[in-house]
């Protein structure tokens, strides 16, 4: 009988990173974080932080295309890639998040590498992911303190009542 060998080099834990909007199941690299000075809702939402927030004093990006933001006073803190670095302070990110003066934003190093999950906390509960292939499932009636032997890049905060879940990679 064969069995399931893990030889995992980082963990995230999930229950912050869920996220309609994009993958992030294996984001442990906080760039940093900044408390914004304005910024726009929909698609292509604007975020705006002091200066020098994404550029330093030299004029080298301190973020990248690709790279996460996360709407930490959001109670459902979503996150969202950086599709374009606008001058010293301003980005913008793809997908439809909101963003408004002095709410408190985390940067994360932008990743695309998938993850096994270990699910903490269920009692019959569903997960609602993104398979690394990006087939959209949901499990139902995981077990807790089980892993989930599928190779995932999102867990979806919509349509995932488990919780306590961690990212492994």
């Amino acid at each position: 009988m064969g069995y399931q060998k893990l030889q995992v080099s980082r963990i995230t834990a999930m229950d912050r990173l869920q996220s309609d909007n994009d993958d992030c199941v294996n984001l442990n690299d906080v760039l940093f974080t900044f408390r914004a000075s304005a910024g726009t809702s929909g698609g292509d939402a604007k975020v705006v932080g002091p200066p020098n927030t994404f550029v330093d004093t030299n004029g080298k990006n301190l973020v990248q295309v690709g790279d996460l933001l996360r709407n930490d006073s959001s109670p459902n803190s979503n996150c969202s890639r950086i599709v374009s670095i606008q001058g010293d302070d301003t980005v913008f990110v793809q997908t439809g998040l909101t963003f408004n003066a002095g709410q408190d934003i985390t940067v994360f190093k932008g990743s695309d590498e998938p993850a096994v999950l270990y699910i903490g906390t269920s009692s019959n509960q569903n997960l609602k992911v993104r398979t690394s292939g990006g087939d959209d499932i949901t499990f139902h009636n995981v077990v807790q303190g089980t892993f989930l032997p599928v190779q995932v890049k999102r867990v979806y905060r919509t349509g995932t009542t488990a919780s306590d879940i961690l990212a492994l990679f």
